[in-house]
């Protein structure tokens, strides 16, 4: 993983969540130290930690582990990711329509 990666990632997921340090802290049950150091990779999480983060930021792990786009084209993914999570079943089956005609219609 890329340094500065996690951290990046996870500052990003809180702030598009317009959560401090201290709310996200303390959803997770961790201090407000702690998550400073999580955050500027001072400290690494550890695993029961960062499937919190990923609970409570609503963004998958993959998103949070690995760079395998740009940073741009990882933001967007984040973006679909927290605004599908907050969608009805019925909003989603709309949105998996649209990606699968898209995605017909791509080369």
């Amino acid at each position: 993983m890329k340094d500065g990666l996690l951290g990046d990632t996870i500052r990003r997921a809180r702030m598009d969540n317009k959560m401090t340090q201290e709310q996200l802290a303390e959803a997770i049950n961790i201090s407000p130290t702690h998550m400073k150091h999580i955050e500027s990779e001072h400290r690494k999480p550890s695993v029961e930690v960062l499937f919190l983060l990923a609970d409570v930021l609503n963004f998958s792990m993959d998103a949070m582990l690995m760079e395998t786009q740009s940073t741009e084209h990882a933001k967007r993914v984040n973006e679909m990711n927290l605004m599908m999570n907050k969608c009805t079943d019925e909003e989603l089956d709309v949105f998996l329509a649209a990606l699968r005609e898209l995605m017909k219609h791509k080369r």
